[in-house]
């Protein structure tokens, strides 16, 4: 199940600037090249969600929600400091891709990062370091 993004467009056309975070970039690289990534870890994010082919536009994607797994991890902050930071920074506004207008709460991070299981995550970890 591929879940995308209603703001794609809108993002697609900034140019992140990376030079601070390079880090990131190489992530986001990896990321977008390589959607198989986040679907390692899929299932668990959307376990005891139901089916929908609409959406909802207030939700984070799938691919969102591991990217915010990655900053929050990367950066050792807790959900309050991820929620502060995604309006705080623009490196994690344009790597989680978010719309910075109708940021998500710290709550909603909790409830979908907190359903990926250890194994999972280093499922991932070790396929990002390939």
């Amino acid at each position: 199940m591929k879940m995308k993004l209603f703001e794609e467009f809108l993002i697609k056309f900034e140019r992140p600037d990376w030079s601070r975070n390079p880090e990131f970039a190489l992530l986001d690289a990896l990321i977008e090249g390589h959607p198989s990534l986040v679907t390692l870890v899929s299932a668990d994010i959307l376990k005891g969600c139901k089916q929908s082919d609409f959406g909802r536009q207030d939700m984070p994607g799938v691919e969102q929600i591991v990217r915010a797994a990655i900053y929050k991890e990367l950066k050792g902050l807790d959900y309050r400091e991820l929620e502060y930071a995604q309006t705080d920074s623009r490196i994690c506004a344009q790597f989680i891709k978010i719309d910075v207008v109708r940021p998500y709460s710290f709550q909603l991070y909790q409830k979908y990062i907190s359903k990926i299981t250890e194994e999972n995550v280093q499922k991932l970890l070790v396929s990002l370091n390939k």
